[in-house]
């Protein structure tokens, strides 16, 4: 006995355990709601209620909630357990050296620590079956180069500034003696038509910006009005090769109008491509100053004003490797686009997303990008309207040329499903409906992920309230949980238009049986009765008390029960029994559990009863091996007020049923009303009436579903 109730007290003991567990988890996916939808204060309120017994997969976004309310001490005392964990992931690191706010040692040794790491896989790479974007060439191209495109404010206009090679009249200076690794061009302009690719009135641009050395490409900074450009070094007689720098050139009329080298140059080495990341005040560039990973790598300085600039960062093994990376451009501070050149010598253009600090998720970009010649320079406009790229392919002028296309992704969706409870609310956050669309976008176009998709809701659940969230979060509430399905359908929207309708199936959740405990699995079994019986208190007390108990144990369990009955009989009649047995357990359970809404159920009657007619006589009017013959018969039977149809036996006949009735009286007046109306029909009973006692024995019965465990 004493073994008995130690082995109870054990297993009680795991259950309040693990409803302990399933009661955090809950509060948690509320928690993960909260911060989704930037509700911080309602975040932290739940996050706080499961306190230090909080699992590492959410202390990320808790202490990201801190954050974001200003905490950053919290903030670190909350990551630590996660970083100090085989759980953690490089942003984890970033993370954290970024709260150590007081120990810049510290923190510096988590970034380095975090730098060594490979970045997680986050984007699918699917080859995608077909391409929404065509490239335009531009009539400026010409036999030559013309390459790095993009816009400036100049003169009170905006204009297209690209790089071609050098004119004449820059050349007359250039000491014919002095060699160069790059070819030699210069800065110009032209007027520019976006909606419909046109240029015109192409010119260099005046010596200031231009030189007799090499200028461009370059990059506009319009808060500043800054132009960066390319240029050679300065040289001397003796120099036999010309380095590359970067210079500002500033439109100020109040200031010396001549590009002036920056402090970020590195002597002796190149420096160039400069791009500037205009909100975080950043201007990216290549070079292969010492202490890269090889050849050109990217590079980023922190614009400080005044002609002042942060100490230079690599980017990092993410984009730099051996060879060159070039070309940079930034859109929105998080995208970088850039060209790196492969085993084939040829530059083909790379979409990199900034993870955390200079950690980046690197895509290669497909055609009609993506080409067997070099293939960059590749830019998109602020608003996302068109881009630009450079290319030598065979189907341009001949070098170098430019290349322009419409921004004209295809918004498209999956179907996804969830699982729910009749009980409690259906809580999604970031698995919510726009995280398959997106992947499923990104895979065949990269450059969605340049822009923000949201959920519109145009099609609403049926058996429930539903409130969907434009970035993809969902509460559902079931109101009917005797319905197993419900539905809902949104479309995706972006300035690009919508998609077609998409469709989230709601299924109810189940556990099958067998993956029951096995003392559980005999609680809710099936209960059988005798015919025309429903004393369930009487003959099945033991039973139904187990059914509280366990449900008692377990205080997240949900069920539903199920009564049919056998086919005998009036079919009302057997519906009303059956809804009687269901009902009787359901009041009793109820009385005795706490939260009533966890058990429910509905009476079937013999509907799912297999061989039913519905009803229990049939009158047929014929039974025949050709189709056509059935029908005749069938319009001879309704033309005489009567409702027959055709169905076809096991044996491939095709029988007329002219009526059906529950009762064998019922029948025979049929017959002979029939009869006087010189109609020859019979009398048939349904095949579930020649069942077995046994048979019968198990339609009349009660199943249990266990929804939730």
């Amino acid at each position: 006995m004493k073994i008995k109730v130690a082995l109870l007290g054990l297993f009680f003991g795991q259950v309040m355990l693990a409803q302990k567990a399933a009661d955090d988890l809950r509060t948690l996916e509320w928690a993960s709601y909260h911060y989704m939808n930037q509700d911080y204060d309602k975040a932290l309120s739940f996050f706080l209620k499961v306190g230090d017994t909080i699992p590492l997969a959410y202390r990320r976004n808790f202490s990201k909630v801190y954050a974001e309310l200003g905490e950053i001490k919290k903030a670190a005392q909350t990551l630590r357990p996660l970083v100090d964990s085989d759980s953690a992931e490089v942003k984890d690191y970033y993370y954290f050296a970024s709260y150590l706010t007081d120990n810049k040692k510290l923190s510096d040794e988590y970034r380095q620590k975090a730098i060594r790491l490979p970045i997680e896989t986050k984007f699918q790479k699917d080859t995608p079956t077909e391409s929404s974007y065509q490239l335009v060439p531009l009539t400026l191209n010409t036999e030559g180069p013309e390459f790095g495109a993009h816009l400036m404010d100049y003169n009170s206009n905006k204009v297209l500034v690209y790089s071609q090679k050098q004119s004449n009249k820059y050349t007359k200076g250039l000491n014919r003696k002095i060699g160069s690794d790059h070819n030699i061009f210069n800065l110009y302009q032209a007027q520019w038509d976006s909606k419909n690719f046109k240029v015109t009135e192409s010119k260099p641009l005046p010596l200031g910006i231009n030189s007799v050395f090499q200028d461009g490409p370059s990059s506009w900074d319009p808060k500043e009005e800054i132009l960066y450009l390319t240029r050679s070094a300065q040289i001397t007689k003796k120099q036999k090769s010309i380095p590359l720098y970067i210079y500002a050139w500033s439109s100020d009329e109040r200031k010396k109008q001549v590009a002036v080298p920056l402090s970020i140059n590195s002597e002796g080495h190149s420096t160039l491509h400069p791009a500037v990341s205009i909100k975080d005040r950043k201007l990216y560039f290549a070079s292969d100053r010492p202490g890269g990973f090889g050849g050109m790598d990217l590079y980023y300085v922190t614009i400080l004003g005044n002609g002042n600039y942060s100490s230079v960062v690599n980017l990092g093994p993410d984009i730099n490797t051996a060879s060159d990376e070039i070309f940079p451009f930034l859109h929105q501070e998080k995208f970088l686009f850039y060209s790196a050149k492969g085993n084939n010598g040829k530059l083909s253009p790379k979409l990199a997303v900034n993870s955390v600090d200079v950690r980046w998720h690197v895509m290669d970009l497909p055609p009609p990008f993506a080409s067997d010649q070099d293939d960059f320079s590749l830019s998109v406009d602020e608003n996302l309207d068109y881009g630009l790229l450079s290319s030598n392919r065979e189907t341009g002028n001949g070098d170098d040329d430019l290349y322009a296309f419409k921004f004209k992704p295809q918004m498209a969706g999956l179907e996804d499903e969830y699982s729910y409870n009749p009980i409690d609310t259906l809580v999604i956050s970031q698995e919510g409906v726009l995280k398959n669309d997106e992947a499923s976008m990104l895979s065949q176009d990269p450059l969605t992920i340049l822009f923000r998709k949201e959920a519109v809701l145009v099609e609403n659940t049926l058996n429930g309230a539903l409130q969907l969230n434009a970035n993809g979060s969902f509460l559902y509430k079931n109101n009917a949980p005797m319905q197993k399905k419900d539905s809902f359908a949104y479309v995706l929207k972006s300035k690009y238009g919508k998609s077609k309708a998409i469709k989230v199936l709601l299924q109810r959740s189940e556990v099958a049986i067998e993956k029951l405990p096995d003392f559980l699995k005999e609680t809710f079994l099936p209960i059988f009765y005798a015919y025309d019986k429903s004393n369930l208190l009487v003959d099945y007390k033991d039973r139904v008390d187990a059914v509280v108990s366990a449900m008692n144990a377990r205080p997240e369990m949900i069920v539903e029960l199920s009564s049919f009955s056998d086919c005998r009989g009036r079919k009302e009649y057997n519906l009303k029994l059956s809804q009687e047995r269901t009902q009787t357990i359901i009041d009793y359970v109820r009385e005795r559990i706490d939260n009533q809404d966890r058990v429910f159920g509905k009476g079937y009657g013999e509907a799912t009863v297999s061989g039913n007619t519905t009803l229990d006589y049939l009158i047929l009017g014929g039974s025949y091996v050709i189709y056509d013959n059935a029908l005749l018969k069938q319009k001879t039977f309704n033309d005489l007020g009567y409702k027959a149809e055709i169905e076809k036996t096991n044996k491939g006949l095709y029988r007329v049923i002219v009526e059906q009735t529950n009762s064998y009286a019922e029948a025979q007046d049929r017959v002979q009303a029939l009869k006087e109306q010189q109609q020859k029909v019979w009398i048939k009973s349904c095949e579930c009436c020649s069942l077995t006692d046994a048979e019968h024995l198990q339609n009349r019965r009660t199943d249990f579903k266990i929804i939730r465990y």
